[in-house]
């Protein structure tokens, strides 16, 4: 991905390819040719439902999946081809399914592989968990528990998803970032895995570091869902 963010034209490149010949090379990408199908039928549904809603003369009909409330949109025609919309999908999948993947299984790693982390996990789940399974805890009761967020907030610190130059760019008028005037249309990029590791420090996996002295610094510098209006899909 960071080679492609670097160099864009070896997308349009690499599309040029016969599909057959990609997945004879790299066999494991029809995992991902599987996803692009699954999302243009998700597409061709939304569509059809679409056109039948406008046969029965509804404006609207019950919106139950994202791809229904594009094609009911204001979208241009231009901009909602099923190309286009399975694209999207395919992202969408990659980013709720990959990224939760590898948070989970890197957490799990670092309270197995230390004894400390697991005592203590446990101990403050004992009394929580010892009706489970006939009572599971909330997800209100589990925000509660200080050293179980520590964890999860450590996991997403260390186990990033996006790890390339995010780029912004103003296009009507000037950035001003300190003493330096930024004209429009410039583009600007920010590193975030950069900001997760500020220090040699920050490279070790130390849940504690959010129970105590959790300064400024600290919480201004865990990005793992990036800020501001392109911030994680998920966070909205």
């Amino acid at each position: 991905m960071p080679l492609f963010t670097g160099f864009p034209q070896l997308v349009q490149i690499a599309s040029c390819i016969p599909e057959s010949l990609i997945l004879w090379a790299f066999p494991s990408g029809q995992v991902s040719n599987r996803s692009k199908e699954i999302a243009l039928e998700q597409v061709a549904k939304a569509k059809r439902t679409k056109l039948d809603n406008e046969k029965q003369g509804l404006i609207k009909g019950n919106c139950l999946s994202l791809f229904d409330h594009i094609v009911n949109s204001e979208m241009p025609e231009s901009e909602s081809s099923d190309e286009r919309l399975a694209k999207e999908a395919q992202v969408l999948m990659g980013g709720e399914t990959a990224s939760t993947a590898r948070t989970l299984g890197f957490v799990s790693y670092y309270i197995l592989a230390n004894p400390d982390i697991r005592g203590q996990l446990r101990e403050e789940l004992a009394e929580l968990m010892s009706q489970y399974p006939e009572a599971v805890p909330t997800w209100v009761e589990l925000e509660r528990l200080p050293y179980l967020q520590a964890l999860i907030k450590e996991a997403f610190r260390l186990s990033y998803g996006v790890m390339h130059r995010l780029s912004r760019v103003l296009p009507d008028v000037p950035l001003q970032y300190k003493e330096w005037t930024i004209p429009p249309g410039v583009r600007t990029q920010r590193l975030e895995l950069r900001l997760l590791l500020t220090a040699r420090r920050y490279r070790k996996f130390l849940p504690e570091r959010w129970l105590r002295n959790v300064t400024p610094e600290v919480i201004r510098n865990w990005v793992p869902f990036c800020r501001g209006s392109r911030n994680c899909l998920g966070m909205k």
